[in-house]
């Protein structure tokens, strides 16, 4: 009988979803967590096992008849690859996992499937950055290994030499840092899944809101995106290769990219869902079925689960941070009194300490809106993040 193991780091906003979604299905399911806080009451079959240490004998014995393993974050990643390995189990293996975070190599690999060719390079010192900004006008300096838009920052002439620039550098170890050349294009996203290296599209999101320079922190997605059908199935297949260079077989992707002069640009590609709570906005209109049940459905089976829509558009907005300190409270109730806002998740605790970019991890939270039309849903959400009014102590 197969049986889905689910990887759930320390405070991950997917637990519940995903074990609805397996109960749902009737799906057999163990979980293993790094945190004390998951709940018992969410299966009888818990594992606690530190992620950061080897995997002991007798987690792997507890875990005998598990099948395949899914990460539900992108900090269980390395972990669940582990186990992975360890299992023979279904899922991607540790050096795939590997090599898709470092967006050193994803690079070289991107490069290689792609028209869209740029040059990337480590940056261990502002000697490495001054080297390659003479040669191009405009550069992302992001974590080779990063996750979210956590000190990824644009690089100008203008803004090289800023204190915030010089520290992040100074701050990181060798090669724990690389900048690339910037191309202009607009941005989407691109949920799939892969199985025995093929991949297929569950949907793709449009991000139609410019980030707040200098930083890259998400605002808007919205779907279904303005794309035509053959450019996301070039988009698809661009993704597609990429994940085969990188060794990645089985499991959910989620792939950012963008159209330049018609041309398709990867960003980056992840060996997991959508991050946050952003799926959720896939359940209130577009999807008969939550994506984390069509993921785990397609996962278990091998055989892809073909997306039933229906005709609504539908958004999420992630509530930016605005300034660092603890955060208080917001104007939860106003939001929701926006029409077409179907749903509010404020996802931070009161007195919990936030940062603004680009040292941020976290979002405030998550405002969903569905409608007949992209206008309103996009209207619903632009009013959402105009009145919105986090109280942050400094």
């Amino acid at each position: 009988m197969k049986k889905v193991l689910l990887v759930i780091p320390e405070k991950s906003y997917k637990s519940n979803d995903f074990v609805v979604a397996a109960k749902r299905l009737k799906i057999p399911f163990s979980i293993i967590t790094d945190s004390q806080q998951v709940s018992e009451s969410l299966t009888d079959n818990i594992i606690i096992s530190n992620f950061d240490e080897d995997i002991s004998p007798e987690v792997l014995m507890k875990l005998k008849d598990i099948t395949h393993v899914l990460p539900v974050d992108h900090s269980s990643l390395e972990f669940a690859a582990k186990l992975k390995d360890l299992l023979s189990a279904t899922g991607n293996t540790y050096l795939s996992v590997m090599n898709a975070m470092d967006k050193y190599k994803s690079r070289i690999i991107f490069n290689e499937v792609t028209k869209v060719k740029i040059e990337n390079t480590y940056v261990n010192d502002s000697k490495d950055l001054v080297t390659f900004m003479s040669k191009f006008d405009i550069g992302v300096l992001k974590p080779t290994r990063g996750t979210a838009s956590n000190k990824v920052i644009k690089v100008t002439h203008q803004n090289m030499d800023q204190p915030l620039i010089k520290n992040i550098i100074k701050d990181c170890k060798k090669e724990e840092l690389i900048i690339e050349e910037f191309i202009e294009g607009d941005e989407y996203a691109f949920e799939g899944m892969l199985i025995d290296s093929k991949l297929s599209e569950f949907v793709v999101f449009e991000k139609p809101l410019v980030f707040v320079e200098p930083y890259f922190e998400e605002s808007i997605y919205i779907t279904p995106s303005n794309l035509n059908n053959k450019i996301i199935e070039e988009a698809q297949n661009k993704i597609e290769k990429a994940c085969q260079k990188l060794g990645l077989t089985n499991g959910p992707i989620h792939a950012e990219f963008k159209v330049s002069n018609n041309e398709i640009f990867l960003i980056e590609i992840n060996p997991r869902m959508i991050g946050g709570l952003c799926s959720r906005c896939l359940s209130f209109g577009l999807f008969k079925q939550s994506l984390e049940e069509l993921i785990l459905l397609s996962f278990s089976t091998g055989k892809f689960k073909q997306i039933e829509l229906l005709s609504n558009y539908v958004g999420v907005l992630m509530l930016p941070v605005p300034k660092n300190g603890k955060f208080r409270s917001i104007n939860h109730h106003e939001i929701m009194k926006i029409e077409h806002v179907s749903s509010v998740d404020i996802t931070v605790s009161k007195n919990s300490q936030i940062n603004m970019p680009p040292n941020g991890e976290k979002y405030l939270g998550f405002v969903f809106s569905q409608g007949e039309n992209k206008t309103v849903v996009m209207q619903a959400l632009k009013t959402a993040l105009k009145i919105a009014e986090p109280v942050i102590d400094s």
